[in-house]
């Protein structure tokens, strides 16, 4: 986790979860903190079909913006049609960025 500095903290979920696979491969994402609450959550490169995983990215990517990890944690997501592979390895890589930040966080 990248501390920015003004309480903005950054969790890369590359290496948190290696084995969660999309159709074609990982997709890790950036998911930006702001004094506790998700600013952006941002797909890193990936092997992702292109048109699918702009679907998923405009449906699932500000699904969690605003809340606390806390929050995010527990809410429900659903798939995005035609796209669940994609759908399913954002999600849970989204979730591993939100559990990181709140066992790493400095209170």
């Amino acid at each position: 986790m990248r501390n920015t500095g003004k309480g903005i903290h950054v969790v890369n979920t590359t290496s948190l979860c290696p084995d969660i696979q999309g159709f074609r491969g990982a997709t890790p994402l950036l998911v930006t903190f702001r004094n506790g609450k998700v600013v952006k959550v941002e797909a890193l490169p990936n092997a992702e079909t292109p048109e699918y995983f702009a679907m998923v990215s405009a449906v699932l990517l500000d699904k969690w913006k605003g809340m606390t990890a806390q929050e995010a944690l527990k809410t429900n997501v659903d798939m995005v049609s035609g796209a669940s592979y994609s759908s399913y390895s954002v999600i849970e890589n989204a979730k591993a960025g939100f559990s990181y930040y709140l066992k790493n966080i400095k209170k």
